[in-house]
């Protein structure tokens, strides 16, 4: 609501400065101009473009680049939880094994005797 007041108060219509019209007269007496802006000139109008295209072409190779390195560290993730598994398979058939041959160990000492 104070932000309405503002707005209402500066764009408010208001009187000329005492003394305006014999400037604006004098000025067109004497045959004063206004400067005029230069026009744009063919690089201003495609400095803009090319700024946003560079802008839009490094941050989509960021993303691009970024998903990339996540990707390679869930592969690398997912790699080593295979390891893990299949040295546990590894270990728990060893173990079996080693089982066996102290049985087989076992069994041929006490036919021995």
């Amino acid at each position: 609501m104070n932000l309405e007041h503002e707005l209402r108060q500066a764009l408010k219509r208001k009187a000329p400065s005492k003394g305006f019209d014999e400037k604006v007269l004098g000025r067109i007496a004497s045959g004063a101009t206004v400067p005029v802006p230069a026009p744009e000139t063919r690089w201003t109008r495609l400095a803009l473009p090319v700024a946003a295209s560079l802008v839009f072409a490094l941050a989509g190779s960021y993303y691009v680049r970024q998903h990339e390195r996540q990707q390679q560290v869930a592969q690398a993730e997912q790699a080593a939880r295979e390891v893990v598994l299949a040295l546990q398979i590894a270990s728990e058939k060893v173990s079996a094994v080693q089982v066996k041959v102290q049985e087989i160990s076992h069994h041929e000492r006490q036919v021995e005797y």
